[in-house]
């Protein structure tokens, strides 16, 4: 299958993972979180409800905003550069980091019972979900753009 994303030049392709992505987890992440508590506190004696959320959600923007901004500070400025490219392990840094994300939506889906809603879920509850859903199908295609297709242009014949 052809993927168009690895057509696309390195500068055009930083550009779209940081407007598309870096932007976006920066907007929508805290509202998530605002949202998540707000759940938790409404729904705090529902067996069902996603207990515990809130927490899992601000680490996960802790650890992705710091992930961010070496790349916006450090790995992006290199790439673009050309000269002073990162150094493979720079590059297993990046996706060990990656993997921490996938563990932790891991963590957030067995906490939201796999984004599954009781069938009395309000809308709050109904919103959050959708916006969970949403996160993990951004952060999914983030890391794809990184670590499928942005990484292996600096890494060829390195390894």
């Amino acid at each position: 299958m052809h993927d168009p994303a690895t057509e696309v030049t390195t500068p055009a392709l930083v550009e779209l993972i940081l407007a598309r992505f870096h932007t976006t987890h920066r907007q929508e992440l805290p509202e998530l979180v605002t949202l998540s508590r707000w759940v938790e506190t409404v729904h705090a004696n529902d067996v069902n409800a996603p207990h515990g959320l809130a927490q899992a959600l601000e680490l996960v923007s802790v650890e992705l905003e710091d992930h961010m901004r070496r790349e916006e500070a450090f790995v992006f400025p290199a790439l673009l550069d050309g000269e002073h490219a990162p150094s493979n392990n720079s590059f297993d840094h990046l996706r060990d980091d990656h993997a921490g994300q996938e563990a932790a939506l891991n963590r957030i889906a067995a906490i939201t019972h796999g984004f599954r809603l009781p069938s009395y879920a309000c809308g709050s509850w109904r919103r959050l979900y959708a916006g969970l859903g949403k996160l993990a199908e951004d952060l999914d295609e983030h890391r794809y753009l990184e670590d499928d297709v942005l990484f292996p242009r600096f890494e060829a014949g390195r390894r």
